[in-house]
């Protein structure tokens, strides 16, 4: 998937997000705030080395870090679409945004563009349960119909976020906000590909009991699951 976290998610997305994930004696902080986070993902490009890319996105977090987010992470492609790196910021609100970058230097040219392809995306956070960290990430991410309202998205997107919520004992979803797709991202963490394969029992069941014959009206789908690096 190229344009993610997410988690983010996540993405805790960490995913988030990404993802984000988190463990539990950040929990307070978490639900004190970070109610956006900005995602990005980098594409490994043919031929190049991942470990360079890894080690430029590392100190990339870093300084984002320092100039002002809460919390960073870094997410490697392992099954799914582009192979791919996923990179999550939190922010507590838009004032701190606006600060954050209207602080920040231009952005330089890089002697050498070590990645692929690029995007960004901001997203609110809608639904936080995932609190603890885990080594294993799976970010899905949903588009819907355009003839539905905005509304009529999220109902379809939030029918369907249970269904993962249950499964996976606790996900984070989030919504798309600026960037270039209008998507809604799921970010749920797993142990090991052990756990990983109990909960997929778990979600395949509700699949055929209650979403197999619901008309959801889903655009594009796409799951990644992936590693966590920082």
């Amino acid at each position: 998937m190229k344009n993610i976290l997410i988690l983010i998610s996540l993405f805790s997305v960490s995913f988030g997000a990404l993802s984000a994930h988190h463990e539990k004696d950040e929990s307070s902080k978490v639900m004190q705030g970070n109610n956006f986070a900005y995602l990005s993902s980098y594409t490994i490009a043919a031929g190049a080395n991942p470990s360079s890319l890894q080690k430029s996105l590392i100190k990339n977090i870093e300084s984002q870090e320092e100039a002002g987010y809460n919390m960073c992470g870094l997410l490697r492609h392992q099954f799914g679409g582009d192979r791919a790196f996923y990179t999550y910021c939190y922010f507590d609100n838009w004032d701190q945004f606006a600060e954050i970058n209207d602080s920040a230097e231009p952005a330089a040219r890089e002697s050498r563009q070590l990645h692929g392809d690029h995007s960004d995306n901001l997203v609110a956070m809608v639904e936080r349960n995932l609190i603890k960290q885990t080594d294993y990430i799976l970010m899905a991410n949903y588009t819907f119909g355009p003839y539905l309202t905005d509304n009529q998205k999220r109902a379809n997107a939030a029918t369907i976020f249970t269904a993962y919520n249950t499964a996976f004992n606790g996900c984070n979803m989030m919504e798309h906000i600026w960037g270039p797709e209008q998507a809604w991202y799921f970010v749920c963490g797993y142990d090991s590909y052990a756990d990983f394969a109990k909960k997929v029992k778990v979600l395949s069941e509700i699949h055929e009991t209650e979403l197999a014959d619901m008309k959801l009206d889903v655009l594009e789908h796409s799951d990644n699951l992936m590693t966590r690096i920082k």
